[in-house]
């Protein structure tokens, strides 16, 4: 899927959930659903079109769409996507990606979109797309004539579009600081601090996952200390007692429900978690990796306490993105399952941008100025 912003994507039509709430652009799949199958499918048909133009012309104007996508949206409170068909996702994502991006030329689009493609196809048909795979002859067959559309699309109504007061893509938010810009910094630190989050309550949450599964394995028994006799199995925190596991029974952190839809491991609450709680996961967190042979997951778990605060500072931000800029790896702090929403390998690219020094390519990915 392709971040527009906020909760709203762009996606192929053969990729359609019906428990989503969605609009159709689609000369095959554009249609009117039956009013039976709308009231067994969660999702909402919002609206429908066989192509981009009838589209437009249900609103004032393509500008028009667009905000009736974010009010929808903003209503219904929940991801919306938008599902098109090859020719009409070549004409949106080109408008938009014309519009946000005031200095972007038709190679920067192109590569953008070419990217996009890679990432679709990469993800398709793995464990990272969990439902709804896409057919990968389309996906192969590319988006068509970019530098046609490129040339001949008018941009939407950038005046209507700030007024909107909208949530970009980490990409775009990250091709303009990387940029030099500073627009709209305070939009791009509020969502690396979420996907921080994300990727620590991911990593905290899959090692207790781990261990809770090899508590009778005699190997991590002697690595971390304890025994069978420590471990109780019916207890619905299967860590009480085990003293060596101790952060990982911590309640404040991970809350316990063992109900069968939601299950005995959770997400972690990491939200305010204080500094001795921090270093005894990231202690135990050592010590499981230590036992499986895995690399020191000290270069990643560094930042633990920033995803922890209310809110992250430019500074620290700065320190994060430089290292990772300068990694090794391809740890960009993004949550595996963050993965299928946004262009992970656009990311890759820009930092690589970025390492490079390449202003010229940047500076084609800055978004407009609020002002």
């Amino acid at each position: 899927m392709l971040h527009l912003f906020n909760k709203v994507y762009l996606a192929f039509d053969d990729s359609i959930d019906c428990h989503t709430n969605r609009y159709v652009i689609s000369a095959e799949t554009g249609n009117e659903m039956h009013q039976e199958l709308q009231t067994t499918y969660r999702g909402t048909l919002i609206n429908y079109s066989h192509n981009v133009n009838a589209m437009a012309g249900k609103y004032t104007d393509l500008t028009g769409f667009f905000e009736d996508v974010k009010l929808k949206q903003s209503t219904l409170g929940t991801k919306v996507i938008i599902y098109c068909d090859s020719e009409a996702y070549l004409n949106l994502s080109v408008t938009w990606l014309k519009t946000m991006l005031p200095f972007v030329d038709q190679t920067a689009v192109q590569k953008f979109l070419d990217i996009n493609l890679h990432h679709e196809k990469i993800i398709a048909n793995t464990q990272l797309q969990p439902t709804h795979t896409l057919a990968l002859t389309k996906i192969n067959a590319g988006l068509g004539d970019v530098a046609g559309y490129f040339n001949v699309l008018p941009t939407l109504d950038l005046d209507r579009i700030k007024a909107l007061n909208l949530n970009f893509s980490i990409e775009l938010l990250l091709g303009e600081y990387f940029a030099g810009a500073d627009t709209h910094q305070a939009n791009l630190l509020s969502t690396w601090h979420l996907f921080l989050k994300r990727f620590y309550k991911e990593v905290l949450t899959d090692s207790r996952e781990g261990a809770a599964l090899n508590l009778l394995n005699t190997n991590q028994q002697t690595a971390l200390g304890y025994t069978s006799d420590d471990v109780d199995l019916n207890n619905d925190n299967p860590f009480s007692g085990i003293t060596p596991l101790a952060p990982f029974a911590d309640e404040d952190v991970f809350t316990q429900k063992p109900t069968a839809n939601v299950g005995a491991v959770n997400i972690a609450n990491i939200d305010g978690l204080s500094t001795d709680k921090q270093t005894a996961l990231k202690a135990l967190i050592k010590d499981l990796y230590d036992f499986q042979n895995s690399p020191d997951p000290d270069y990643f778990m560094n930042h633990l306490d920033k995803a922890c605060a209310s809110s992250l500072s430019s500074t620290d931000f700065d320190t994060i993105i430089t290292e990772t800029v300068n990694s090794p790896s391809s740890l960009s702090f993004i949550p595996r399952f963050d993965i299928g929403n946004i262009n992970y390998t656009f990311l890759q690219y820009l930092f690589s941008l970025k390492k490079s020094n390449d202003t010229d390519k940047l500076g084609k990915y800055r978004l407009f100025a609020n002002s």
